[in-house]
């Protein structure tokens, strides 16, 4: 049986563990939430950052995923993918897609096609810190 001094210190412990597990809980699907993701390094001091700006397709969100289903479509062996698929794109300074992968673990399928889509895309607007053009990660959302 717990004495009455030790009360206090086990509710304590027991509402930190719920506040640190309800972060997890809460969090939103997706990588940073779904928001894009803008990373740099830096050696020494951190930079001044006055302006950023995520990568974006250059026709906008829609024509992304259009394009994306249709270079699937066109793969030689067929692909299944749910209605939603949520893809990580890596885009240099200069808009070029480098890599693009599905978020979560997936079938090695569609792993090897999201890679031949990756290389066939269109050069992006790059991602920018202070004007300058930044290698950078954004999460998407295919939907069929």
């Amino acid at each position: 049986m717990t004495s009455q001094s030790n009360l206090p210190l086990s509710f304590l412990l027991c509402v930190t563990f719920l506040a640190a597990l309800g972060s997890d809980l809460l969090a939103q699907s997706g990588l940073n939430g779904g928001k894009p993701i803008i990373t740099y390094n830096t050696y020494g001091p951190l930079p001044i950052i006055k302006t950023q700006s995520p990568p974006s397709f250059p026709d906008g969100e829609d024509k992304l995923n259009a394009f994306v289903l249709h270079q699937i479509e066109k793969a030689q062996t067929p692909i299944k993918l749910g209605r939603k698929t949520w893809l990580t794109a890596t885009v240099d300074e200069t808009g070029k897609v480098t890599e693009l992968v599905p978020t979560y673990d997936a079938d090695p399928t569609l792993k090897k096609e999201a890679a031949r889509v990756g290389s066939s895309m269109p050069r992006w607007n790059p991602g920018t810190i202070n004007g300058k053009g930044v290698a950078t990660k954004c999460q998407f959302l295919l939907r069929r």
